[in-house]
């Protein structure tokens, strides 16, 4: 939907919405016309505009359609794909460090079983052996268990820190009302909080939050379910 048929939804002039919202005549004709991009007027015009009509920032931006906005949101989505790729191919690696250890145990075994068939003398001289050298295996399996452990940890730290120094990077290039639009109307607070990706969720919610605030914008109340929560841990 484009803007002139927002104000015949509304049943209100560009003459009429120029007068209530102080904003000049000429510029409302040049958003219906497409000449220039809403996108582009500055953040006071917005919020003067959807005072007028009643509707928030995130609502206006609904219901027009920006070329720009849809290939932001499909590159934000295509990062998020790729750092979720490299996750699963840090924990594969992880499973298979996991796997290599149950390996190495099923032989500590075997060897076990062929002492037991030796005389009673080398039997009790093994199993001092083989204990100490089980004592042995499990210590290095536990320490190999805790290293992918801490190795998976420091993965999700780092492709943390990537999605939010993506995000700010994002703002800086995009313009803080342009970042606003797309990821209010991609919905990708509660995209990532689906997929599990919480602490990526609310970080990126405190940013948009931040930016409302900052450009007069109302908060986004569809994010309070997430806020609570974020507010009792």
């Amino acid at each position: 939907m484009d803007f002139s048929k927002l104000l015949e939804e509304k049943k209100i002039s560009k003459y009429k919405l120029s007068k209530q919202s102080g904003v000049p005549y000429s510029t409302i004709c040049d958003i219906c016309t497409g000449k220039s991009d809403i996108l582009k007027c500055s953040a006071e015009t917005v919020i003067r505009l959807g005072h007028i009509l009643g509707m928030t920032a995130e609502e206006i931006i609904g219901d027009i359609e920006y070329p720009e906005i849809k290939e932001s949101g499909k590159k934000a989505s295509k990062d998020a794909d790729k750092t979720a790729k490299e996750r699963k191919s840090k924990e594969g690696k992880t499973k298979e460090s996991r796997k290599s250890s149950k390996d190495e145990n099923g032989k500590s075994k075997t060897g076990r079983k062929s002492v037991k068939d030796t005389d009673k003398a080398q039997a009790d001289a093994g199993k001092n052996s083989s204990s100490a050298s089980s004592g042995s295996m499990r210590r290095a399996a536990a320490a190999d268990n805790a290293d992918a452990i801490a190795a998976r940890n420091a993965a999700k730290e780092e492709a943390y820190r990537n999605y939010c120094n993506n995000l700010m990077a994002q703002v800086e290039s995009m313009g803080e009302l342009n970042f606003l639009v797309s990821y209010l109307k991609n919905n990708e607070v509660v995209i990532l909080y689906n997929l599990n990706r919480k602490r990526e969720s609310r970080f990126l919610l405190s940013l948009l939050d931040e930016l409302c605030v900052k450009n007069n914008f109302p908060i986004c109340k569809e994010y309070e379910e997430i806020r609570n929560e974020e507010s009792e841990i």
